[in-house]
């Protein structure tokens, strides 16, 4: 085995949820399976999450400054299946049940929790870009136990 396939093995067993971050500016929505989210301060409470550079959902949440972070539970097959592959023939949110939040994004009942944030700040990192944003409201919605994913390589989602 070589060391970067080592490596890869090493990475891979960095525990992270999996969620739906959704954006919206003007009358473009989007939703996007993400995995790589972490709570970054206590004061003021932030998260930070990270998508790839090639996702749709950056515009959004760049021009908005704002998303929203749905976790996905252990349950949560089916949002799990839709945002993991979108269809593309069908409007975004058909057939979930979705209310709006904060400055008008999406927010699917059917998560464990959200977590609504203002964007404080952003940084690229060769193929993603970090984003930082302060949670400015959320709240557990079913409840549970949040989806943990391990991955084979840390070298591939």
């Amino acid at each position: 085995m070589s060391d970067n396939e080592e490596l890869g093995k090493a990475l891979g067993k960095v525990p992270s949820g999996l969620f739906i971050l959704t954006s919206q500016h003007e009358n473009n929505e989007d939703a996007v399976l993400v995995s790589w989210v972490s709570q970054c301060s206590f004061h003021p409470p932030t998260v930070s999450v990270v998508l790839a550079k090639s996702r749709p959902a950056r515009v959004l949440v760049e021009a908005s400054e704002a998303f929203v972070l749905n976790v996905l539970g252990q349950e949560s097959n089916d949002l799990l299946k839709r945002f993991g592959k979108p269809p593309k023939d069908e409007p975004l949110f058909e057939g979930i049940s979705v209310r709006k939040g904060y400055k008008d994004i999406a927010i699917l009942e059917d998560s464990v929790s959200f977590l609504e944030c203002e964007l404080l700040n952003q940084t690229i990192v060769e193929d993603h870009v970090i984003y930082v944003g302060k949670i400015v409201g959320g709240e557990v919605l079913k409840g549970g136990d949040p989806y943990v994913h391990i991955r084979k390589s840390g070298f591939s989602y």
